[in-house]
């Protein structure tokens, strides 16, 4: 979808104070030293017991929102990605998101995105629909904020294919102005990718019934392993969702990869950062926020978003400049974004 006078007008961030270093890691016992000199990533950021996901959230929220130089009444939806466990069963984090950065002024939508690690990406696609359908609407906040803890998920050892590290980040969308025009958006899904993450286990009757770790890799071997063509196959068709997603998106852009001057993805770890993007693309590692990244890990759908906040503080951003960015989720979806910076 390519859009007319929709532009990011603020970003925020939210990074614990707490590091916990792949080394320390290592010597604690807890991540094993080959994986850890593999999978390249350096630490992560360990949320405190006051910063919950919606905290987190929140907290990045108000910094995009004040960025943005728009007011909490110009805000006419609120939505808010997660990936884990948000603080509370049965309850709404989004609305806690609301209340604690725009209050009950002007939203008339307020939701949650379950779309695995690419909601805040989604919901920039969403955020555009809603503002360009709603004549009234000015602006939109899109919020993600995760924290990975035991005994629920082990942050090194859930997933071989990704650490997972604590933090937030925000979105303001608006169509009065800001630093970035968003000119196009794509997304893709593939339902026949959905096995993957479920696993062979029986339905569960409650959240976390068996009181172990969420054990992420049994789950994708299981499936993998069923026929000896099944893993070639998921790479495959994973890999035609993206070439067609990034195809379509430079197409209605009007450019090639090779017209961007930044690149902004998940910071998944080196192995397959590497396959992905850097041997299937031919990107430059000059041109994205990896190397940054690998002081964070993978957190939840806020990579991007905080990649991009990280080049805005630098500096490293200007005038002219485009950047690409993607997203994938577990589902599958893939969403990916061309901004042009004004």
């Amino acid at each position: 979808m390519r859009w007319d006078n929709i532009y990011l007008a603020g970003l925020g961030v939210h990074l614990p104070e707490d590091v916990y270093t792949a080394e320390q890691a290592v010597a604690d016992g807890v991540y094993d030293a080959t994986a850890a000199v593999t999978n390249g990533i350096r630490a992560v950021r360990v949320a405190g017991p006051d910063e919950s996901g919606p905290v987190m959230a929140a907290s990045a929220g108000r910094q995009a929102l004040a960025r943005s130089e728009h007011r909490p009444e110009d805000v006419d939806a609120v939505l808010h990605a997660y990936v884990g466990h948000q603080g509370r069963e049965f309850w709404s984090p989004a609305h806690y998101v609301q209340q604690e950065t725009v209050g009950a002024n002007g939203a008339s939508v307020t939701m949650e995105i379950r779309q695995g690690s690419n909601g805040l990406l989604g919901g920039i696609e969403l955020a555009a629909a809603h503002l360009t359908a709603r004549p009234s609407a000015t602006a939109a906040l899109i919020t993600s904020g995760d924290a990975f803890h035991l005994p629920f998920i082990d942050r090194w050892t859930s997933d071989d294919q990704t650490v997972f590290g604590d933090g937030a980040a925000a979105a303001v969308l608006s169509k009065r102005g800001g630093f970035a025009r968003v000119v196009s958006t794509v997304s893709a899904t593939e339902p026949s990718l959905e096995p993957l993450y479920r696993g062979p286990e029986p339905w569960s009757r409650t959240p976390f019934d068996d009181g172990k770790p969420v054990n992420l890799t049994a789950r994708k071997d299981d499936w993998l392993m069923k026929n000896e063509d099944a893993y070639d196959d998921a790479v495959g068709l994973v890999g035609q969702k993206v070439a067609g997603v990034l195809e379509q998106l430079l197409d209605e852009a009007g450019m090639t990869l090779k017209d961007a001057q930044w690149f902004v993805h998940a910071t998944l770890i080196r192995p397959i950062a590497e396959w992905s993007f850097y041997k299937t693309l031919d990107l430059d590692p000059a041109t994205t926020t990896y190397e940054w990244g690998l002081d964070y890990a993978h957190m939840g759908n806020c990579d991007q978003f905080a990649g991009i906040n990280h080049l805005y503080e630098t500096g490293r951003l200007k005038s002219g400049d485009r950047l690409v960015t993607i997203g994938a989720g577990i589902g599958f979806m893939w969403t990916a974004a061309v901004l042009e910076i004004v």
